[in-house]
């Protein structure tokens, strides 16, 4: 007879009286050590009995957790853990894959990455500095900073309705800092689609390495790291800077070289542009799949040598239709297969 867990009914019913038991004798929670030693001895001897009387009644809903796959270490119903987290890295190393990230997914943007230590804790800061075109819905950022100044005006508040800031003047004065801390939906109506998107997913990236089982209700904080997202910083504006990302060796074909992080599919489909026209190129297209995350994804290679001016309008056009250019893999990539969109198509 086990000494903490009763009456177990099911595997669900066992790993939610592990959660509620964590939660009143974990350490981190005012517990005590030794009790909490306990009822994991106990979690790890019931686990696998459990387990396999859960596959034998459900053949068709097997499960194959373990008792460490399934031992969260949250405690509330709201803690939550990325899928990158790994206990053994630093807060420095995750900032340095950030960066990496950033630098070869977006070429042709600028963030700043750091991060920091201080009592209790570590934080890291993105910032993006520069875009290469303008990220935010200048007209929707407009209306709402009206909006915020006519409540504020009429009623001397706002309810969190309208935008506090002038984003216009603050990009014209090379001022633009705005602390979102987080990117979410809330602030989705400011920023083109082009640009959001590249926000939510740096952010998602980020975050993705932490994990999050703070108490706002009993001021108790419990995350990996703290992080902050930012567009541009206190004393240095964001900027808009039109950039196109280089290819080192301009006179050379790009290099097909397999990329690490990229799982090619030997089957390649060619598209050639309409014949007769000076600017029409051969693409070949190869079907890949990312590594870092399981996604399918599509490179594209050009079979002509452009120089830098037909290169610079050629990469505008792919932007156009949804693909960028990855310095690392000397291809374009798509996140959905392009052969039909660039089947005939010619620089534009």
């Amino acid at each position: 007879m086990t000494k903490y867990f009763k009456n177990v009914k099911s595997l669900e019913d066992l790993k939610n009286q592990f959660k509620t038991l964590a939660r009143k004798n974990h350490p981190d929670a005012g517990g005590n050590l030794e009790t909490m030693k306990e009822i994991n001895c106990e979690y790890d001897a019931l686990f696998p009995i459990w387990k396999d009387r859960h596959n034998t009644a459900e053949p068709q809903n097997q499960t194959t957790e373990t008792a460490d796959s399934t031992r969260r270490r949250f405690y509330t119903e709201w803690g939550w853990e990325g899928s990158r987290y790994n206990s053994s890295m630093s807060t420095t190393e995750i900032s340095k894959a950030i960066k990496i990230y950033c630098m070869e997914k977006y070429p042709t943007w600028k963030f700043s990455v750091t991060s920091k230590y201080f009592s209790g804790g570590s934080s890291i800061d993105v910032s993006v500095m520069e875009a290469p075109e303008q990220i935010f819905d200048l007209e929707s950022c407009r209306k709402a900073y009206a909006e915020y100044n006519k409540l504020k005006e009429v009623y001397g508040y706002t309810g969190s309705r309208g935008l506090s800031m002038n984003v216009e003047k603050m990009l014209a004065d090379d001022k633009m800092h705005w602390q979102l801390h987080r990117v979410s939906d809330h602030y989705r109506e400011y920023f083109t689609e082009y640009g959001f998107s590249v926000l939510e997913d740096v952010y998602k990236f980020m975050q993705s390495y932490n994990y999050d089982d703070s108490d706002s209700m009993i001021d108790y904080f419990d995350v990996n790291f703290y992080g902050s997202f930012n567009i541009g910083k206190w004393n240095k504006g964001f900027k808009v800077v039109p950039k196109t990302a280089r290819i080192k060796n301009k006179t050379t074909k790009p290099a097909q070289t397999k990329d690490s992080s990229t799982t090619e599919n030997p089957t390649e489909t060619e598209n050639t542009a309409l014949p007769g026209k000076e600017t029409s190129y051969t693409y070949k297209i190869t079907k890949g799949e990312d590594t870092r995350d399981g996604s399918e994804l599509w490179l594209v290679r050009i079979e002509e040598t452009l120089d830098r001016a037909e290169y610079i309008a050629e990469n505008k056009a792919m932007q156009a239709r949804g693909g960028y250019y990855s310095k690392f893999r000397k291809a374009f990539i798509f996140r959905f297969d392009p052969s039909e969109i660039l089947d005939g198509k010619k620089a534009a």
